[in-house]
């Protein structure tokens, strides 16, 4: 099965979706500081305008009943009381550092100090099945949850951070949310401290809009990508399709005309090239096969001639010269044909064929064995697919004294034809030039005679299957010939 990710369409489409995802990862990050950024910001002014406002209001008030007046003060996000000394000494920096220099900024005459930290606490508005105050196990809210750290509200002093003071949201059963706790304290006119307990807005995940809005644009991009590399791609896969077959040697090879204007600009190219490549194949076959044919009747002529030769010596030298000669013709003729026979294709065991090819040789006087005992299927030109064994079997027995023609698929489900000798080899520089026609290894191999075509038919009937043919020297000597064919 092929891997998309090999393909132009899904490359294109992981490309496209991981380019989308970088970017809504980028901009979600940009959106989230500067989204986090601005809420604080405000929250920590309204904070700020509220305790200044509140001190404001308790300066106007008799001492002696301030620290009543700010305990009875109630605020969604605020708690104050009125100490004689403040809760929070220095400000240590963050958003209470801020919040202490606008409350400065804001009052006259006035020392704030601030801390804030990050913390997990009951959301406001929590309302659980439980009483207000004491639950009737003796211990109140704020002592039934430990002491706040140092510095943040011990008890006694007021509300500390987290505290959610007389309202109903306290709780071991309630659910916990990220905020920023402050404790403010602001010097009043007498020397008296107002010390704020505040809750701020804490880090916010990215709002499940975004995220299900982000999630529709990949798949829609995804699927834009998606069809638009499909009109590159299947194009392009037909184009390969059409060029696969024209290098097999079937006939009236043409690429569907479709897609981008560049691809059918390719397509149409594609096309000329392959009818101009028939007509000049078609007709250096026939002048191949006029030749051959016409070469038959004077090749005769001089057969009947040297038939009268009364020195039977020279009549036997002619003889051998016109016998080669027949033996050329054919083929030459059979080299021309070679891929292009009009014989129909069949689902054959060549298993089969090669136990009777070999039994066949071997009745000839021909040195060459079978070991096919497995069926192995293969849809070919049976006629074709014979000679080309025929053909590796004789050159085994020919130049190698004999050899072995073995049947079987590889890994990859491919049908191997494979013949092996024990002869001297071809030297490594001879082996590409082994299917060329017309051209011998007899000085690397043996001293047998022969016209050179027999590879070249081989290779020619390989190539009109959309196979292969490998040749290669076998380790310490030996040959081995390999007709491979799709399963």
């Amino acid at each position: 099965m092929t891997n998309p990710l090999n393909t132009l369409t899904g490359r294109m489409v992981a490309v496209t979706i991981a380019a989308v995802i970088v970017s809504y990862a980028i901009a979600f990050a940009i959106y989230a500081n500067e989204r986090g950024s601005a809420l604080r910001r405000a929250a920590e002014t309204n904070v700020a305008e509220r305790v200044v406002f509140t001190a404001e209001r308790l300066r106007e008030i008799p001492i002696e009943r301030r620290a009543s007046a700010a305990s009875s003060l109630r605020d969604f996000s605020l708690r104050f009381s009125v100490s004689s000394q403040p809760q929070i000494g220095a400000n240590l920096g963050g958003p209470g550092v801020r919040i202490a220099n606008a409350i400065s900024e804001r009052l006259a005459n006035s020392e704030a100090h601030a801390q804030s930290r990050i913390v997990d606490a009951p959301p406001r508005h929590w309302r659980g099945n439980r009483g207000l105050g004491d639950r009737g196990d003796g211990l109140r809210r704020d002592e039934r949850r430990g002491p706040p750290p140092e510095g943040f509200g011990p008890r006694g002093s007021g509300p500390g951070p987290g505290d959610p003071g007389d309202g109903p949201d306290g709780g071991a059963d309630a659910p916990t949310v990220r905020v920023t706790e402050a404790i403010i304290s602001v010097r009043l006119s007498d020397g008296s401290w107002l010390n704020t307990s505040a809750r701020l807005p804490g880090p916010r995940p990215t709002p499940t809009s975004a995220i299900v809005g982000a999630l529709a644009s990949i798949i829609i991009v995804g699927i834009g990508a998606a069809l638009v590399s499909g009109q590159i791609g299947r194009p392009l896969s037909d184009l390969a399709n059409a060029a696969r077959a024209l290098g097999s040697g079937q006939p009236n090879v043409s690429a569907p005309v479709s897609g981008p204007e560049d691809v059918r600009r390719a397509s149409t190219a594609f096309n000329v090239m392959a009818e101009r490549l028939g007509r000049q194949l078609n007709r250096q076959r026939q002048m191949l096969w006029a030749l051959s044919h016409d070469l038959r009747t004077p090749i005769t002529a001089i057969r009947l001639r040297a038939e009268l030769i009364e020195d039977e010596g020279e009549r036997q030298r002619l003889l051998a010269s016109v016998a080669e000669m027949e033996t050329l013709t054919e083929q030459a003729l059979s080299l021309a044909r070679a891929g292009a026979s009009e014989e129909a294709r069949s689902n054959v065991d060549l298993a089969e064929i090669a136990r009777t090819l070999c039994g066949e040789l071997r009745d000839m006087g021909v040195n060459i064995r079978a070991e096919a005992t497995e069926s192995v299927a293969c849809e070919c030109r049976p006629s074709e697919i014979a000679r080309a064994m025929r053909n590796l079997a004789e050159n085994a027995a020919k130049y190698g004294g004999g050899g072995v023609m073995r049947v079987h698929r590889n890994e990859t489900n491919e049908v191997v034809v494979e013949v092996l000798d024990e002869g001297p080899g071809v030297p490594p520089d001879l082996l590409t030039r082994l299917t060329s026609p017309f051209f011998r290894a007899d000085e690397a191999r043996s001293e047998a005679n022969g016209a050179g075509l027999g590879l070249a038919i081989t290779q020619a009937i390989a190539d009109s299957h959309g196979g292969q043919l490998i040749l290669e020297n076998r380790s310490p000597k030996g040959f081995r010939a390999s007709l491979i064919l799709p399963g």
